[in-house]
């Protein structure tokens, strides 16, 4: 089998919940800070929130939302949306939460081998704020447990590009199997993508991802606080330069002020689409997954970036970090 991206990430299922700003203060959140925590620590967070006794997916039905998430998987899962063909590697465990995210991933027709290992399923709890920000709390569990023997070769090296998320850095086992997949798809033409995640993922683990980024890299992808930490820049502007003086291919997104895309000798800022955002969480999954559909197809640095542009915007307009409607046809009347 062949595919337009294969992609090795955390694993991790989404819970959704929306607060009031008071509460974020109450718990003692910054409202849109990522978290690493435990699972003892989500659980006391959704007993505040919710009366629940524990991370069962079914309970509270009507103040949750539960789906497989983790970056990777959701731009793998945009890509599948939009026509392309995807795959995804990641660890789940033999428990509730795993078996959840094994079937909303086969739903979704995204290639996915049931890696386990023992312990928890991953889960992230994303804490949804009146202005569309959130707040994120994520237990890794068996996730950054991802070793070599995980990843399906055969797969990696069918594919035009391998996407790898920053977040691998958290756990030293898992970014030893990223930089071996990275390896294994230099030697076999894969072209090399990677999200750099989260500003503080950026920088904990700086010293790690700026050799990653300007010796194997191909197509970068950052938000604009991201690009600032990894470059070293005081703006957005600059910050730009920099990297785009690393790797052939940057994305840098900057919310409602747009994005710019360098990529094939072609740098363009591509315009947002206004909507009105209800949760931001998937934007730059979604993103990234618009990018490189078009990229994979052969779209110019300008098409490919109004593409995931459109995609972006139109995930932000819902509950949830994965867009849920038709988008196929939007795309053939856009281009």
């Amino acid at each position: 089998m062949e595919l337009d991206v294969y992609a090795l990430g955390n694993a991790l299922v989404d819970i959704h919940v929306h607060v009031e700003d008071s509460l974020l203060t109450e718990l003692g959140l910054e409202k849109g800070n990522r978290y690493p925590t435990d699972q003892s620590r989500q659980e006391e967070i959704l007993r505040k929130l919710l009366g629940s006794d524990s991370l069962d997916s079914t309970r509270k039905a009507g103040k949750l939302q539960t789906a497989a998430g983790g970056s990777a998987a959701n731009t793998m899962y945009g890509i599948s949306q939009l026509g392309g063909r995807a795959g995804f590697c990641g660890k789940i465990a033999n428990d509730e939460l795993g078996a959840l995210y094994a079937e909303h991933m086969k739903q979704s027709s995204v290639v996915f081998k049931e890696n386990m290992g023992q312990g928890m399923t991953g889960a992230c709890v994303v804490l949804t704020s009146d202005d569309a920000q959130r707040t994120m709390l994520t237990c890794l569990g068996v996730s950054g447990q991802i070793d070599y023997e995980d990843i399906d070769n055969e797969l990696l090296r069918h594919s035009r590009y391998i996407y790898l998320e920053g977040y691998l850095f958290e756990s030293k086992r898992a970014a030893r199997t990223m930089l071996r997949s990275v390896a294994i798809a230099r030697k076999n033409g894969v072209k090399i993508a990677l999200t750099a995640s989260d500003a503080g993922c950026v920088d904990r683990h700086r010293d790690l991802l700026v050799p990653l980024i300007q010796n194997e890299v191909d197509l970068l992808f950052a938000n604009a606080r991201e690009a600032q930490v990894l470059s070293g820049a005081d703006n957005n502007q600059a910050a730009f330069r920099v990297l785009s003086g690393w790797c052939e291919g940057v994305a840098v997104t900057d919310g409602k002020h747009g994005s710019m895309v360098s990529f094939n000798g072609e740098v363009t800022k591509i315009a947002p689409y206004n909507v009105s955002a209800l949760d931001t969480t998937g934007a730059g999954d979604a993103y990234a997954a618009g990018l490189l559909y078009g990229i994979v197809n052969g779209r110019t640095a300008r098409e490919s970036g109004t593409i995931a542009s459109l995609f972006s915007a139109r995930v932000v307009t819902q509950i949830g970090s994965r867009h849920g409607g038709e988008i196929q046809q939007e795309l053939k009347n856009l281009l």
